[in-house]
Formats: structure tokens, sequence, C-alpha cells
């Protein structure tokens, strides 16, 4: 039944945009579900509860903030449709039951939300592309120069971040500020107690093994924290020394590959945990953790491994050697050359990784020849994934627009 009333097309309960590629053939309710059925075939199914939970309308979103004004306790237990209507615009408008409440859907949001036929795929997720160095020898380059005025590039940088854990920027201004302004465009910076931004330099009295010229064996940076951070980034202001090249280590290939190798050693290595502790003159943080984390599918979520931070160990007895044998194999892992990419930093240099993925060490450098300065800061994983988001976002303005 079509309604040429109201043809305005209705809000939806978010600021994103949803060009409609489909358009709806035919929409039937038996007063529980909603199905409509689309130009291309698709037979798409709601349920009335889910249809009202989601109204966008002033009764039940705030239309300016886009935030919902009513609990689930303020919508009756038991909702049903009695009406459905496809208007002149191609919404769809439906009266619920009891309330004999008046809503419109944009055909567009209805179709990616879609949760009949699997649902809505993330804006921000990227596959994940594990790489050793016959895959990935150098990291993802972009053009350093041109990244903060060009978005095409901003956007591929940040999606090679996504896939492969890291991404180099190389030619970008050697400016001690560079690395906050770009950090800025990603998102909110992460302070700690070294600092919103810091310097990797050889300094006196170091209270790090980071501001030496000593070998840094490969690591994920702040595991003694309860939420360790998510991204890294690390700048080069100055290099002018001899040797003291980058590492990194895709540290979910290494345990995919631990898996399949060594299943016992993994199975360790997820369920046990390490303590680890800080070891500072003025802050004392610890946390316990398995050195590798899974989510609940049993994917590998995050790296927990900087060895040279460990507490002592702190398992039932009959573990203990086991779990040392299964770190072992892991160390042998991140020794392997297939493992380690390794690269020189030169000035204006920047790389961005996924400090829960990616490992990062560097060789030993001689300090007495030259100076090599780095600055860096962490973020979070959100801020990389609704930079994303906002970029596919602006790509559905667009085509809305049609430009």
């Amino acid at each position: 039944m079509a309604d040429d009333s109201m043809t305005k097309v209705p809000q939806t309960p978010d600021f994103d945009f949803y060009p409609v590629t489909e358009t709806i053939r035919s929409a039937k309710t038996d007063g529980h579900v909603l199905t409509l059925q689309w130009s291309d075939g698709l037979t798409s199914r709601y349920h009335a509860i889910w249809l009202r939970m989601n109204a966008c309308d002033p009764e039940t979103f705030n239309p300016d903030t886009r935030e919902i004004t009513r609990s689930p306790l303020d919508l009756p237990a038991q909702v049903s449709i009695t009406q459905v209507s496809v208007r002149s615009d191609g919404a769809i408008g439906l009266r619920f039951l009891p309330e004999d409440h008046d809503a419109r859907f944009d055909p567009g949001w209805l179709r990616l939300h879609d949760y009949s036929n699997g649902g809505r795929r993330d804006d921000a997720a990227v596959e994940k592309v594990l790489w050793t160095t016959t895959e990935c020898a150098e990291p993802p380059t972009f053009d350093g120069a041109d990244i903060m005025k060009d978005d095409a590039m901003f956007t591929a940088f940040l999606t090679a971040v996504a896939s492969h854990g890291l991404a180099r920027l190389r030619g970008a201004p050697a400016d001690p500020d560079f690395a906050e302004r770009f950090a800025s465009r990603i998102g909110v910076i992460r302070d700690s107690n070294f600092g919103r931004i810091w310097n990797v330099r050889v300094e006196p009295g170091a209270g790090s093994n980071a501001y030496t010229a000593l070998e840094l064996a490969p690591h994920v940076d702040l595991a003694t924290r309860e939420y360790q951070p998510g991204l890294q980034i690390l700048h080069c202001v100055e290099n002018t020394t001899q040797g003291g090249r980058a590492m990194m280590i895709d540290g979910f290939r290494v345990a995919e590959d631990l898996r399949l190798e060594a299943p016992e050693a993994f199975r360790l290595l997820t369920t046990v945990p390490w303590h680890m502790s800080n070891r500072a003159a003025d802050s004392d943080y610890r946390w316990n953790s398995p050195a590798i984390v899974l989510d609940q599918a049993g994917q590998i979520a995050e790296i927990r491994s900087i060895y040279f931070l460990r507490g002592p160990l702190n398992v039932p007895f009959d573990l203990v050697e086991d779990l040392y044998a299964a770190d072992r194999l892991l160390h042998a892992k991140l020794l392997d050359p297939r493992y380690r990419m390794l690269f020189g930093y030169l000035p204006g240099d920047l790389m961005l990784f996924d400090n829960r993925r990616i490992l990062h060490g560097r060789e030993a450098f001689d300090a007495a020849e030259g100076r090599r300065w780095l600055r860096g800061c962490y973020l979070e994983r959100e801020e990389l994934e609704s930079a994303l988001r906002m970029a596919a976002r602006r790509a559905r303005a667009r085509a809305a627009a049609g430009t």
C-alpha cells in the first residue's frame, strides 16, 4: 500500500547517511514480524519490538543528540504492528499497538541494519592481514608531506594500520610537534605516567632501557596496565647514529603459528596469567594477564609480551615448569628472522602501530656517535576505528548528495 503523505525522508537514530541502493517491492506483517521484499530479491525480516525500540521520533529519541530518551520499561512489553505502508519517498510507515503509535523508517537504514541476513558490518572492520617478512618486508609506506591535507591518503594509511597492524609515513616534517599534530588528527591522545608526548633518546639517569643505547627486545608497551594502549606513534625528529634499526613483529602471526605448531603451549599462554610489574621509583603499576589474550570467539585479541617487566611468577605449583617451557617456545619464535621486520628511521619518518598486536624493539646503537631522537605518544584502537567510520560516513554523505 503506497502513501504519499509526509514525503520527507525520516530521520535515522544516528548521524549517518544511508543511500538507497534497492527499493522496497512489498511490505507485509503478521503483527509480530515485518517482512520486506527488496528490488534485488532479498527478503528482510524485523521483529515488531526491535522496530519499536528503534523508532526515531521525538517521543523515543532526542532529534538533536540522537540519544534514546525512553527506557525499555517506558515501552510496552508486548508490541505488534497493525498497519504497514510504503510511502512515496520509499520510507516504511508503521503503526504500533497497543500505543497506536505511528513511526516511519528510512529504507536505507533498514537495509543496512537487516539482522535477519547477517546484520550490519562495522564500518571500521578491516580484514586483518597477518604477515612475516616474506609477505611484508617493509612497513606499508605513505607520503608524509601530504598526509595532513589528503583525506584519501589519510584513510588509506589508517586502513593499512587496521589490516597490517602498522604503517609508516616517510618525508613528514622532522618537527618535534608533528607527532602530536598527527595523533590529534586521528583522535584523543592517551596520557600516561611517561607523559602525554614523550621522548625516546639517550638520557642520563634513564628510568627505562628505552632511554639508553641498549638493544630493546621485542615487546608491547604498558602491559603492566589493566588497559594497555591500543596504538603507538613513534616519530623520528633526528637520527645521525649508526645502528639502532627498528624492529617490528606481527604478534598475531606468531601466535597463530604457535597455535598450529604447539597447541598445548598455546593453551597455557592463553589461559595462565603472568604477573607484570612496572618497577619504577615513583609509581607501582601491576597487572596479571596471559601473554596471549583471546576474545570470546577464541580469536587472538592482544599480545601482552614484555618479559623484562615481569614480576615473580605466581601460578599453581604444577604449572610452573610447563609455563616456562611454553614461554621459551614463544620467545624462540620472536627471535626467528622471518618474523622480524627491520628498518632504519630517517628524520621525519613516523610509525603508527597497534600496540596490542605489533611487538617492537630496536638494535643497539653507539650513543657516542650522533644523536637519535624519537617523539612518541599513545592512542586507543577506538580512535582509529572512529576515524575509519567517519571516513565511511563522509563517503555515504557524498553518495546521498550525488557527488
